[in-house]
């Protein structure tokens, strides 16, 4: 079994959950700047903890994508740094390797 990993992919994606992350955030903010006036005393109470919720729900998806985006960072970085190591084994192994007659 072969695991390739293509690099470029893995930033592109990493980009998209920064992306997702930052609209995430703006959505957040957005939400708690959302007032309650002009609704009744009683349904102003309700709006507002619908308004919490789903502030702190943005904020917890934005901060679940920001960290998925730094986990494919470090996953791909790992995987590089992987690849130049077993590279510069492997250049090693091939130059000690001489033929005795």
């Amino acid at each position: 079994m072969t695991l390739h990993v293509e690099p470029a992919k893995v930033r592109s994606t990493a980009a998209a959950w920064d992306t997702e992350n930052l609209h995430l955030t703006a959505a957040a903010k957005q939400i708690i700047g959302v007032g309650t006036g002009g609704f009744t005393p009683a349904v102003a109470s309700l709006v507002g903890r619908f308004i919490e919720a789903w502030e702190a729900i943005a904020t917890k998806s934005a901060r679940s994508s920001e960290s998925q985006a730094d986990g494919l960072r470090s996953t791909a970085i790992d995987i590089l740094e992987t690849d130049a190591k077993t590279d510069f084994d492997a250049s090693l192994a091939l130059s000690s390797i001489k033929e005795i007659r």
